[in-house]
């Protein structure tokens, strides 16, 4: 995609300021599984690999919680937003830390 067509892209989806990005967070999770489950993914690939999976988007969704609460402080202390930004941020990564974590025991089940 070109430089010049990025910004209006990111205006199209929404997603020009870091508070809308909670919804790409959620619609990759959702795509994410969607990917591994319309493909059978877990019947063409060695046992490693369906471990990495689940572990790949449990380590993103601690940096998504981590990140939520870093900025959300931040804007707090330097732009007096308020702390209600700071904990739909915080729910959302956290739900999708416990989606991340019964889908990884899922995997695990599966595979035993």
């Amino acid at each position: 995609m070109a430089a010049g067509k990025v910004v209006p892209f990111l205006r199209a989806l929404g997603l020009v300021s870091t508070k809308r990005s909670i919804l790409m967070l959620v619609l990759t999770w959702v795509l994410n599984l969607a990917w591994l489950t319309v493909n059978y993914f877990w019947n063409l690939v060695p046992i490693p690999v369906l471990i990495a999976i689940p572990v790949l988007l449990l380590i993103y969704a601690l940096i998504a919680l981590a990140a939520y609460v870093y900025w959300g402080v931040k804007g707090v202390r330097e732009q007096d937003e308020p702390y209600a930004n700071v904990m739909v941020g915080v729910i959302v990564a956290a739900s999708l830390l416990y989606l991340n974590y019964n889908f990884f025991e899922f995997i695990l089940s599966v595979i035993k």
